[in-house]
């Protein structure tokens, strides 16, 4: 827009609504162009945190899986005669 397309805008609101009405006219566009940005961004936000979620869990699945548990180790020869306690550990 130019300067006389502005104008020409500026005027036509001042005909339609009167020079009473244009604050909170101006006020209330104002509130709803911030409104729309703030659900803007928490849209946006919530999709860059599924993506990231998914990301995570698509890089997750791909790691190897994780080794067995080692056998053989002091605590598996550790045996009680006939008769006695368990051991504490």
């Amino acid at each position: 827009m130019n300067g006389g397309e502005m104008f020409f805008v500026m005027f036509l609101c001042l005909l339609f609504f009167g020079s009473s009405k244009l604050p909170g006219l101006a006020k209330a566009m104002g509130q709803s162009v911030r409104e729309f940005k703030k659900a803007a961004n928490e849209v946006e936000d919530s999709f860059n945190t599924a993506v990231k979620e998914e990301d995570r869990k698509k890089a997750l699945a791909q790691l190897p899986p994780p080794p067995p548990p080692a056998s053989g180790g002091p605590l598996d020869t550790v045996q009680n005669k006939p008769g006695q306690p368990p051991e504490k550990l």
